[in-house]
């Protein structure tokens, strides 16, 4: 599930007053925080929280010893109070859990990690909005001429995701900072968070390309919501024009080889993948892979695009409603659940979603929120309920419709 990114500049850099400050002699702390309340806390080894929360929390931090000349800021947002646990390490091995990842390898290779400081966060309740904010200070670790980016590992995911990340500069204190936000964190699952930083375009500029391109055309949607046997289905379905030129196959006979079922699974997986590499893990022989992909682009299961030094493989794109979903509905599946079931009974509303899918209500809130902010959906009062009905004049349900009638 992917979390949302959301930021409001006017309430995250605050000055130094109307803050309680507590120095703390160990590196670990308890406290309870009143709604609206800011406080900072400054522990050995020159480590500084600071936290604001318009709810109550009841606080548990904790540093390991090594760690030194560190900051970190939180402001949460939230309507109700919340028990926090933080812990930070400075090293993800240290944290002696099965469910940390295993490594920091994350998906753009445009970054690097020299950051030594990696926060564990969970709570007992959902949390609307977390923001985190560091200071761009060589004091702590972040070098001002240097770009950086947040990063995040949720309990149960695969790999890091890389947040979207800003900065914004004091117009009092010139300081900058840099910041991110996780929207609808949920209870008692563990949340990691470290800083990142972004190499220069001449270190690595023919993946950057790589990546906007990837992003821009939106091709890398259907990875993210569409198994081998769903995209099977959906190329055995469509109406397409396809020039077979000397090929003799069906379009069975082209999924149902071995080899061509294993490139088109690398390329459901990781869009955008170059030639080189779908070399190396399908192990094929260089002329056999290139006749695969030739089929393969013949029949339109593929697509493939020079991107710099690359050419790079991606599946067959044609207008279809997934890939015009906004990017943080398709990576949750809750929420395109709640969506078909929006469409199916049209005028449902909360509890009976909440009972449906048997989940917690917060999370169904969650799950609306983006529904509603995408134009999706949308709210009409009926006595004491608030009703929702699909939004038929969504592009969404446009390109569906245009899909079923073909």
């Amino acid at each position: 599930m992917l979390l949302l990114i959301l930021f409001n500049y006017s309430n995250l850099i605050y000055g130094a007053k109307g803050k309680r400050r507590e120095n703390v002699p160990k590196f670990w702390a308890s406290d309870k925080i009143k709604p609206n309340e800011r406080v900072s806390y400054n522990f050995p080894n020159n480590l500084s929280f600071d936290i604001s929360t318009d709810s109550l929390i009841e606080l548990y931090i904790e540093y390991e010893n090594n760690i030194r000349n560190r900051q970190t800021s939180f402001f949460i947002n939230n309507s109700y109070s919340i028990n926090l646990n933080i812990s930070l390490k400075s090293r993800l091995e240290n944290f002696n859990s099965t469910n940390a990842p295993k490594n920091l390898d994350v998906a753009r290779k445009n970054t690097r990690y020299n950051y030594d400081c990696i926060m564990r966060i969970r709570t007992n309740e959902t949390i609307e909005n977390l923001t985190i904010q560091y200071e761009k200070n060589l004091e702590y670790g972040l070098n001002p001429n240097k770009s950086y980016s947040l990063a995040m590992y949720k309990q149960g995911e695969v790999s890091w995701e890389m947040l979207d990340t800003t900065e914004k500069v004091n117009e009092t204190s010139l300081e900058t900072f840099i910041m991110g936000s996780l929207y609808g964190i949920e209870e008692d699952t563990d949340y990691y968070i470290t800083v990142f930083e972004i190499k220069s375009k001449k270190e690595d500029l023919t993946w950057l390309y790589l990546t906007i391109i990837i992003v821009a055309i939106g091709i890398i949607s259907i990875a993210f919501l569409i198994s081998k046997k769903d995209y099977f289905l959906y190329l055995k379905t469509r109406t397409v024009s396809i020039d077979k030129g000397a090929h003799r196959l069906s379009l069975t006979d082209v999924l149902e080889n071995e080899n061509r079922n294993m490139i088109i699974e690398l390329i459901l997986k990781e869009p955008g993948i170059h030639f080189n590499e779908l070399l190396r893990k399908t192990g094929l022989a260089a002329g056999n892979l290139v006749w695969h992909l030739d089929i393969l682009q013949t029949y339109k299961v593929i697509g493939k695009k020079r991107i710099g030094n690359f050419i790079s493989y991606f599946p067959y794109y044609q207008k279809n409603p997934i890939s015009n979903v906004d990017l943080k509905l398709q990576k949750s599946k809750l929420t395109l659940e709640i969506l078909e079931l929006i469409e199916e009974d049209p005028g449902i509303w909360n509890n009976l979603i909440t009972k449906k899918f048997k989940v917690d209500h917060k999370t169904i809130q969650y799950h609306l929120k983006k529904l509603l902010e995408l134009n999706l959906v949308s709210i009409k009062k009926e006595g004491r309920k608030n009703k929702l009905y699909p939004n038929f004049d969504a592009e969404y349900f446009r390109y569906k419709d245009n899909n079923l009638n073909k």
